[in-house]
Order: C-alpha cells, then sequence, then structure tokens
C-alpha cells in the first residue's frame, strides 16, 4: 500500500467525508486517504504529505476552496484538485476550472461519478 497513491478529501461536512472514504474504498481503486474538515488544516496536511490529489469542497469556513484551490497552485502545483460541490451551477463550475481544478463533481454523487473522476485525474 506504500505505493498507493494519495488523496486528501478536505470538506467541514464530516457526513461527506465519510461517504467518500466508503465510496472510494468500493472503488477498488488502491489509495491512501487523508482527510481534513476546513481548507486550513487541508493546506496544512498538503505542504507536509504532498498528495496526489485531492477533493476539495468550496463552501468551507476558515478557507474557502477557491482559496484553497489558488494557494495549492502555488504550493503543491503537482496535485490535482477534483472540487466537489453542492452549488454545480455553470459560472461555479467554471470558476473552479479556470482556476486549476482538473475536474468537478455535484453533490449528491453517485459512486460511480468518484470512481470515474478519480481514475481520470490520477491519469492526468
Amino acid at each position: 500500500m506504500s505505493d498507493a497513491p494519495t488523496l486528501l478529501l478536505v470538506d467541514d461536512d464530516n457526513f461527506v467525508r465519510r461517504i467518500l472514504k466508503d465510496t472510494l474504498a468500493e472503488t477498488g481503486i488502491e489509495l491512501r486517504l487523508l482527510e481534513a474538515s476546513d481548507g486550513e488544516e487541508g493546506l496544512a496536511i498538503a505542504a507536509r504529505e504532498k498528495p496526489a490529489l485531492m477533493f476539495l469542497d468550496l463552501f468551507m469556513p476558515r478557507r474557502s476552496g477557491l482559496e484553497v484551490l489558488a494557494a495549492m497552485k502555488q504550493t503543491s502545483p503537482k496535485t490535482r484538485v477534483l472540487v466537489i460541490s453542492s452549488m454545480d451551477a455553470e459560472p461555479v463550475v467554471e470558476q473552479a476550472l479556470a482556476a486549476g481544478a482538473v475536474g468537478f463533481v455535484g453533490k449528491p454523487f453517485h459512486p460511480l461519478e468518484i470512481a470515474s473522476a478519480v481514475r481520470q485525474a490520477l491519469a492526468q
């Protein structure tokens, strides 16, 4: 498992993080999962762990997902960021992608969407 890519889940909703962890476990994709409950914690963990992939909520306390995304582009440009949000209006999606996200998954999500997004992001 040591060669498995690290995936960091950054979402202030514990329930969403738990569902994502369960969903990812069922995909069969070998991953080392880490989690953070807000953007500030996510940036600290990302700086220390250098994850290959990050699932990032847009609306969180202390630092928004877009602020985290901008910081990640500076500090960890190799980390691929997938935005996951209940706000999936086209302007929000476009803003996240323009800011450097490699993909966008709307909440609620289907397990197949998660598996597909992870596979695509890791293949990039």
